[in-house]
């Protein structure tokens, strides 16, 4: 036999030998009788970003009534800011005589905040400043009732002015010194309490009185005018002058306050009061 089909021969023996190797390859491999079957593969799942421990709900929930807390006091010190301007302007008014508006005001005031002790405390003297003395001095007193001392004084005073409006000079001597009994730095009390001493003819408690206003004043005009007006009363005509001459009154100012004098005199006269 040639050697080329010897080869040739050898060749195809070969091929079939390889050729159950390359078949065993790429079969699918089976899986033994028996065998445990392999659990299917777990895939992770995504985490929940939403959710949250226990702990961190209250710690959110915590947070959320303090920012509600927060939010409460806000609008609680801002509505007092308006209440207290509020109550300012018409305190202004009242100053600049502008009473009639300052009732409107305070009528608008209770509407939307309700009545207090001080709306209550200006509606008095708005009341007064109207010539309506009448339900003045019934406001004035509703706030004596259940009230401490140390808050009466200006309802004294308010008192006090009904009296004078009234021409009742006794009860508002009373009622007077009972507001600077309970507020001795009340410096409109001592000015209006020795003008009323000073009426009634009283003349060392009307200088002593003024005299207490003047200096707590720092040199008020209105309070030295007085004070010249008691020494014109009184026959202390160089303290009237120097009064009159620190003040610069022109000469109809002190012909105003000469006449005042003399009515005061006339009255004090038909008293019988001493001089």
């Amino acid at each position: 036999m040639s050697s080329r089909l010897i080869l040739g021969h050898l060749n195809r023996q070969l091929a079939m030998l390889a050729l159950p190797f390359i078949l065993a390859a790429c079969a699918t491999p089976q899986q033994a009788p028996n065998a445990p079957a392999s659990e299917p593969a777990i895939t992770p799942s995504s985490p929940n970003i939403g959710a949250t421990s226990p702990t961190q709900d209250a710690l959110i929930e915590a947070e959320r009534k303090e920012l509600d807390r927060e939010d409460e006091q806000t609008r609680k010190a801002r509505a007092e800011r308006e209440k207290n301007l509020h109550l300012k302007l018409v305190q202004t008014m009242i100053e600049q005589d502008n009473a009639y508006a300052a009732l409107a005001h305070l009528d608008a005031y209770d509407q939307k905040w309700g009545s207090d002790r001080q709306s209550k405390q200006l509606r008095a003297d708005s009341l007064r400043k109207t010539s309506q003395l009448d339900q003045a001095e019934l406001v004035y007193k509703s706030l004596l009732s259940g009230q401490g001392q140390q808050k009466s004084g200006p309802v004294w005073y308010g008192l006090g002015k009904v009296a004078i409006e009234r021409g009742d000079l006794k009860t508002a001597v009373i009622r007077l010194e009972k507001s600077i009994q309970v507020d001795p730095l009340n410096i409109n009390a001592y000015s209006d309490l020795g003008l009323v001493y000073l009426l009634e003819g009283q003349k060392e408690p009307a200088y002593n009185t003024l005299m207490k206003a003047n200096q707590l004043a720092s040199g008020d005009a209105k309070i030295m005018a007085n004070l010249a007006l008691w020494g014109l009363v009184f026959d202390d005509f160089n303290m009237a002058m120097d009064i009159a001459d620190r003040l610069q009154w022109s000469d109809n100012t002190r012909n105003q306050v000469m006449s005042q004098a003399n009515s005061i005199k006339r009255r004090l006269d038909a008293k019988g009061n001493p001089q």
